[in-house]
């Protein structure tokens, strides 16, 4: 894509700055354990884009006064602007394809999902998958899930010795530390290779099956760099009143605890209520009885509850 151009007039009445940016998504779905359905077009849910402030900074109008302002009084200040409205620009996001792969200095390389076009700073989406599970799939159905105008980090983990074959290779996650260290590491990695588009603030955490059981561990201990979390298939038993206090106190925030089986729905609403009690706004949602899966009723459930998720954070 063309970077946006940007003129400045001899007028010192009106300064303008027009900018284009193109996104693209696709979204296929999976059940757990199985290969990924063949990719369909989805756009951006209502918890991203309108339905929630948009990343990219707020525009300021000037003051009533200005209007009335001698001419010569306006110039120095209309000329000293035109050079910061010019450094603001950032130049559009560009990739090869929606998924790229992440070198991770210590680790197996992770996959991103990236905001192509995106010519401000965009916030980052942790996707941590289930054992025996690929770190593509959990970025392809997030990006359905949160669109493709944020950052979704998609930790790999270790391969399982039990994969279906060499070309269909499954990953799980030894330990909760060492997958910290592993999203440490990622982090790193994402913000150096977009240093002008990744926002520095915290990451919203979501994990399926395993990785939800890890994260819940991890954001007990790291709150302030996880204080949403979007917990689905599990994750629900490790909510002690212990770390439900220690995430609170850290700065946790919100926690949603998606389930397609009736046992994860029961757990999941025990763990609420423990949450609750410390302080950390919950909800629990239920799809349609589904299986242990992360991936179509599952999927849309979970994008419609993001909304709440993400309440009162204007970078999303």
């Amino acid at each position: 894509m063309t970077p946006p151009a940007a003129l400045v007039s001899c007028s010192l009445a009106c300064l303008s700055l027009v900018a284009a940016a193109a996104l693209g998504c696709d979204r296929p779905g999976r059940a757990a354990g199985t290969a990924p359905a063949p990719a369909c077009a989805s756009t951006a849910p209502a918890s991203s884009g309108a339905a929630q402030a948009a990343d990219g900074g707020a525009t300021h109008a000037a003051p009533a006064e200005a209007a009335a302002a001698p001419a010569d009084a306006a110039a120095p200040a209309a000329l000293a602007a035109a050079p910061a409205a010019l450094a603001e620009q950032i130049a559009p996001l560009r990739a090869d394809a929606p998924l790229v792969e992440l070198a991770v200095e210590g680790f197996p390389s992770a996959v991103v999902s990236v905001p192509i076009g995106a010519t401000g700073r965009r916030p980052v989406l942790i996707a941590s998958h289930g054992n025996y599970d690929r770190p593509e799939w959990q970025c392809e159905v997030w990006r359905g899930i949160a669109g493709g105008d944020v950052f979704i980090l998609c930790p790999r983990g270790v391969a399982r010795s039990d994969s279906p074959s060499a070309s269909d290779v499954r990953f799980t996650y030894e330990s909760n530390a060492r997958l910290e260290r592993e999203i440490d590491a990622g982090l790193a990695a994402l913000r150096a290779r977009f240093p002008e588009h990744v926002d520095p603030g915290p990451a919203l955490y979501t994990g399926f099956s395993l990785g939800a059981i890890m994260g819940s561990a991890i954001a007990a201990r790291r709150a302030a760099l996880f204080p949403r979390l979007v917990l689905v298939e599990g994750g629900h038993d490790r909510w002690t009143s212990a770390t439900a206090k220690a995430f609170a106190d850290g700065g946790g925030q919100r926690v949603l605890f998606v389930c397609a089986q009736a046992g994860c729905g029961a757990a999941a609403a025990a763990a609420a209520a423990r949450l609750e009690k410390a302080g950390v706004q919950t909800r629990v949602v239920r799809s349609k009885e589904a299986g242990h899966r992360y991936d179509g009723p599952v999927a849309e459930e979970t994008q419609r509850a993001l909304g709440w998720v993400l309440a009162g954070d204007p970078r999303w």
